[in-house]
Order: C-alpha cells, then structure tokens, then sequence
C-alpha cells in the first residue's frame, strides 16, 4: 500500500507547510486504523507490517537560485539533448566538439551546482555507470532546485533525505532500535519473508538480519542471525 499525499503535499507546499502536517497526520490516522483492524482480526500473530518511505524532503531555496541560462559563455544551443527540468539533477549531451566548452562554462557556474564528466562522477551514487547516463552529470545541494517549494533527489547523505523504517510483526524482533542503512536493502528483506526469489540488485539480507527474530523460517529455509553481541544498540532510524 502506497501514501502519496504528503508527497505532494510537499512538493507543492513544501515540508514545514501546514498542509503537509495536516497531511502526516493524516497518515497517521491510516496506519492506526490498518494496525487496528489487525489487532481486531486476530493478525498480529501472522502478520508482518513494514513502515517506510523512499525518500525524505528538503525546503526549496528561493534566493541565489541556478538559472544556467544566465551563466557567462553557456548556451541551450551547443546541447543536442538536456535534461534539467526533474529534481535537482541533470544530464547534458553536448554537440560534437562542445563538450569541453559547455563543462568548462559550468563546472564552477554557482557555488551550489556540482557538474561532473560522466566518468567522474562520484562512485557512491551509483549512478553515473550506465550506457544511457549522458556525458555530462549535474546534480545541486540540498535546497537548490527552481521546480517546486519541495524537492528530493538530492545527496542522500544529506539528513533531510532520509526516511524513517518501522516493522512489526513475527519475524522482528520487539522494541529493537538498529543502525541507519540504505532502503536498498529493503527489497531482499521483503523477498525472503514473501519467499520470493528477488531479481539481480544491490541490496544484501545481511544488513537486516539483526532485526529479524532467531531462527525466522520462511520458505527459504530458516534463517542464521548473529549472536547477541553482535546486534546493533547504536539509536538510529534513518535509511541512507
């Protein structure tokens, strides 16, 4: 089950407005009445519930904002193909012979802006190592983007792009609280209590494996957790 409103809510009135708090509360009422109606019909003891999001929100600056239009000796029309107009990154496909040209002219175009040739855009991203991935990669801090008066899609190291992850159910354990990790890692999580086998992807089992509950048997087999010293105490909810 998917909750967009405070999404959009966000994006439109940004995170601190008041519609988007309405819009929270909101949720909240939806997830007490999905726990209640399984309380009510005899489901906790069989059902596994996970909370979370895919991103967090960030409050779109309004001042010293990035209009590459203004940006000395840049121009649309040494581009064959541009992408800036979703979130606050963006790929360039330079004409041939104008690449060096149009990095040179932004590359240090606003404090705030990062451009990158593709073959130097940071590893941590994961991003830039595709075939459709466009010469040029641009990405903004936090904040800085001209759609919308919430954004997201920006460095997910950044604390406002992360999200929250609650579980409950047989397979978790009660009252735990683990470490921050990347969402990545969900979708194996979710595989092996559906006894799905999951696609080729990035995550691992073992980043989760600390919270599941000893010997969670699923139609893979029964699981091997750590031993007890080895769980994660360290507060933290956020995912990467």
């Amino acid at each position: 089950m998917r909750e967009d409103g405070d999404n959009s809510s966000g994006h439109k009135y940004g995170p601190e407005s008041t519609q988007r708090k309405n819009m929270i509360k909101q949720v909240d009422r939806t997830v007490g009445y999905l726990r209640q109606r399984i309380r009510e019909s005899g489901l906790e003891s069989n059902l596994n519930l996970i909370i979370t999001s895919d991103h967090g929100m960030e409050t779109v600056v309004k001042t010293d904002e990035i209009y590459l239009r203004n940006v000395t000796n840049f121009a649309f029309k040494d581009l064959d193909f541009e992408l800036l107009d979703y979130g606050p990154s963006g790929l360039l496909v330079p004409k041939e012979g104008k690449l060096e040209q149009v990095y040179s002219a932004l590359k240090n175009a606003h404090p705030k802006l990062h451009v990158y040739k593709k073959e130097e855009f940071p590893k941590r991203f994961h991003y830039a190592n595709h075939s459709r991935i466009t010469p040029l990669v641009l990405y903004s801090d936090p904040g800085y983007v001209q759609f919308n008066k919430g954004e997201h899609g920006f460095d997910n190291q950044a604390m406002n792009m992360k999200t929250i992850f609650r579980a409950v159910g047989p397979a978790f354990k009660k009252g735990l609280e683990v470490e921050p990790f990347e969402s990545v890692n969900v979708y194996a999580l979710l595989c092996e209590l559906l006894g799905i086998t999951p696609e080729p992807h990035d995550g691992s089992l073992e980043v989760t494996k600390p919270m599941a509950q000893q010997g969670l048997c699923t139609s893979h087999g029964t699981l091997s957790f750590p031993a007890p010293d080895q769980h994660w105490h360290r507060p933290g909810h956020g995912l990467g």
